[in-house]
């Protein structure tokens, strides 16, 4: 009934030009602030975010690859997930999250793409379009959160 597309090597980390590249086997320990795209093979520790004073910024991608570790956050505008994240990813943008790929903390997005056997380990949070996240819905009962957003009539 239903058919996924499954991409057991995405070139998503292949596609996108880099001018930032943490080799696979390297060992970063720090924040990490980068212009342009950048590229994870290797294990950073800290968080990664995009340069404060870049007015192309909201461009940007950062992308975990497949042997990619991150111990900390990622502030994006764009993120790709290949690998592995303990941590959490806000992107004001779009979040990628490919097969295989693992997140133990929490995501905040404007659009999301979860492939099938991604893991997400933690909440999903969505966007308002004025880039602010979306408040608290009363709860349905007894402590447990409505999740359903009502419909509003097109005009």
């Amino acid at each position: 009934m239903f058919e996924f597309s499954k991409k057991n090597n995405p070139l998503a980390d292949t596609e996108l030009s880099y001018l930032t590249t943490i080799g696979a086997g390297s060992l970063v320990r720090g924040n990490f602030t980068h212009s342009g795209n950048m590229l994870l093979l290797g294990h950073l520790i800290g968080e990664i975010a995009p340069a404060e004073d870049d007015k192309l910024a909201s461009a940007y991608t950062a992308v975990i690859g497949k042997t990619g570790f991150l111990e900390g956050n990622i502030y994006s505008s764009h993120a790709i997930i290949i690998g592995r994240i303990e941590g959490s990813v806000l992107a004001k943008g779009r979040v990628e999250i490919y097969p295989g790929a693992e997140v133990f903390g929490d995501v905040t997005y404007s659009q999301i793409n979860i492939h099938p056997d991604a893991k997400v380990n933690g909440n999903l949070k969505c966007l308002l379009p004025d880039g602010t996240p979306q408040a608290n819905l009363p709860l349905a009962y007894e402590g447990i959160p409505n999740n359903v957003v009502p419909l509003a009539k097109a005009e």
